[in-house]
């Protein structure tokens, strides 16, 4: 290696070039993963704007929702009243109430349940159940989990409550085969019933299932900006390269001017 250049395997320059090294590597995969939490977003997103498709294509008893989570899907069936189910602690827009959840039977060998909305009061005549022929157009979700329960670990429910929206939750409560549940429930935006009693209050899908914390575009801006940040340490990198180099042909000038007969 030129002489000039021989300070680069310092033990001092040699630390220089594993700090940018890590710091390179760091900021691209952070940029990258950015990157995947935004095309996740995005694909999200377009999943839910497709328009409604049956149910009975896109679940199937006793299994997970896989790529049918957050497709509209639509059905017709009928409510079984007696296995209604309300989920006690939810906030609606700054009020604490309750869920309903009230299977829907779709056939023999499919029941799907059915976030209908919330309610204030338990006893409020919204949470009736509509009779005979419903169909139902919403959203397929995933179950939530019981880290997401609203109530006490001490709680005592009531016999027509469950701690958060569950089929295993709902099977176990109403006595409903697990066999004929989907692996998650449908968030109801719109009902066409016979009859038309008072509704819970319809619950938006980004509110109860956000896709994300943040606007998609703030996780690509972040992805802009890790990566502005990898190309800022290369930067500095051959920046403080090229001024070692300068500075040691300086010093190599100014002995060799030193020792130069006058």
């Amino acid at each position: 290696m030129n002489g000039v250049y021989r300070f680069l395997l310092t033990p001092r320059w040699l630390a220089l070039h594993f700090a940018v090294i890590v710091a390179l590597l760091g900021c691209l995969l952070l940029g990258w993963w950015q990157f995947g939490v935004y095309q996740d977003s995005t694909d999200r997103q377009q999943i839910r704007e497709r328009d409604p498709a049956p149910v009975t294509e896109l679940v199937r008893p006793g299994e997970e929702l896989g790529e049918a989570r957050d497709r509209q899907a639509v059905t017709t069936g009928d409510y079984l009243a007696e296995a209604q189910r309300l989920v006690p602690g939810r906030v609606h827009e700054g009020v604490l109430g309750y869920l309903v959840v009230t299977p829907l039977r779709v056939s023999d060998t499919l029941v799907v349940p059915v976030l209908r909305g919330w309610i204030a009061d338990s006893d409020d005549p919204a949470a009736a159940v509509p009779e005979g022929e419903v169909t139902v157009t919403g959203f397929l979700l995933p179950p939530e989990s019981a880290d997401q329960a609203t109530v006490r670990s001490d709680q005592q429910l009531a016999d027509d409550e469950v701690a958060y929206v569950s089929p295993a939750q709902l099977a176990e409560s109403a006595d409903i085969a697990a066999a004929t549940l989907p692996g998650g429930y449908l968030l109801l935006q719109d009902e066409q019933a016979s009859a038309s009693p008072a509704a819970p209050a319809v619950l938006d899908v980004d509110v109860v299932e956000p896709i994300h914390d943040i606007s998609p575009w703030q996780n690509l801006s972040y992805w802009a900006q890790w990566w502005v940040f990898a190309l800022a340490a290369m930067v500095f990198w051959v920046s403080a390269v090229r001024s070692g180099v300068r500075a040691r042909r300086r010093d190599v000038s100014e002995r060799a001017r030193a020792h130069v007969p006058s």
